[in-house]
């Protein structure tokens, strides 16, 4: 039997970093079900007043294996233990090479309410292992709630197509000229389109800002090597009406937390909605249309305003299944006195 040790990402919050490790436990259980080797006694243990999370294997992690351990959101680095002739050594073990765009992306753009960069990389990647589909294949990612653009940015580290749909105008012209100067700063190969998608006229047209972007230009040559990330100045309960049916894999994004965030439009009469509850009684039935049988959805939002149980029944309602045993249950933690934060995983069935 052979111990890993993985030493968690500290991150830029110390907050999140003192309340990830319970999260952290959870992701990695899920990730063991994907993996080639038997894993078990998954757990946190300290060595030398230093966290780490633990979890025995009936043999050497395959290289497969490192590449699911290398994308968790948590892993900062990775060892074997050693406890022979009485020591504890630690025995380093390089990560797998994952990353199409640097993961520095998401921390570069600031601003007031965005949601940690871990926590919505802990995200995607729940909603990967969770679904029927692998990171080596081709992966459409919707964020319907999209904000700045956090959850594209984390999806492109991943090499994942990533689209967004945000109701202000502000939040999308804000992300696309950000991801516009990264990709010319870093020298990728790309082209940017905005075209109309939805309406009958200019007054009631939905424009959609994509880009297609490659490393270098052999590969932009080739138009399956290319990855795209777009957003849809619109409203995310006409969902069905910017995208194909059954075009997502995955949609992953945070709820309004019924204190600073909200969704215009999404009511008949126009007005703001900050109830997660209502949001997803009028959104879900879109969102099943785009997506995948098989795919996952998963959604933050405060505790404190609704219950996940009645989260659970808008799922139930709509064609969806809950994934609600252990690990799943792990993942509430408090945010500060007004926010429970917590996700609902659920499988399109």
């Amino acid at each position: 039997m052979l111990t890993y040790l993985i030493l968690q990402n500290p991150g830029h919050n110390r907050v999140y970093y003192n309340l990830a490790d319970k999260l952290a436990l959870a992701e990695l259980q899920l990730a063991s079900l994907r993996m080639e080797v038997s894993s078990t006694n998954i757990r946190i243990v300290d060595i030398a007043a230093v966290r780490y999370l633990a979890m025995d294997c009936d043999r050497e992690l395959s290289e497969a294996d490192l590449q699911i351990i290398s994308r968790l959101s948590f892993v900062f680095a990775l060892f074997q233990l050693d406890e022979s002739a009485g020591k504890q050594r630690l025995m380093p073990i390089a990560a797998s090479a994952y990353q199409y765009v640097d993961d520095k992306i998401s921390s570069l753009l600031k601003y007031q309410g965005k949601t940690n960069e871990l926590f919505t990389k802990m995200m995607v990647n729940v909603a990967l292992l969770s679904s029927n589909f692998k990171y080596d294949e081709t992966i459409n990612l919707l964020d319907p709630v999209a904000g700045k653009g956090t959850t594209l940015f984390e999806s492109s580290v991943y090499g994942f197509n990533s689209y967004g749909i945000e109701i202000e105008p502000k939040s999308v012209q804000e992300a696309t000229l950000f991801f516009k100067k990264y990709i010319e700063t870093e020298r990728y190969k790309h082209k940017a389109d905005k075209r109309m998608i939805s309406g009958k006229s200019k007054a009631d047209a939905i424009y959609i800002q994509e880009f297609e972007y490659a490393r270098d230009k052999e590969e932009f040559k080739s138009e399956s090597l290319r990855k795209k990330l777009a957003f849809v100045n619109g409203n995310t309960n006409d969902a069905a009406n910017y995208f194909k049916s059954n075009f997502f894999n995955l949609i992953v994004g945070d709820l309004p937390y019924g204190i600073a965030h909200g969704n215009t439009g999404v009511k008949k009469t126009g007005s703001i909605t900050r109830n997660p509850s209502e949001l997803l009684e009028l959104c879900l039935p879109g969102w099943n249309t785009v997506l995948k049988k098989g795919g996952c959805i998963v959604l933050a939002w405060n505790s404190f305003v609704v219950s996940k149980h009645r989260l659970t029944g808008h799922f139930n309602d709509n064609g969806f299944e809950v994934l609600s045993e252990a690990p799943y249950d792990q993942f509430e933690h408090m945010v500060d006195k007004s926010i429970k934060r917590d996700i609902v995983v659920a499988r399109k069935i």
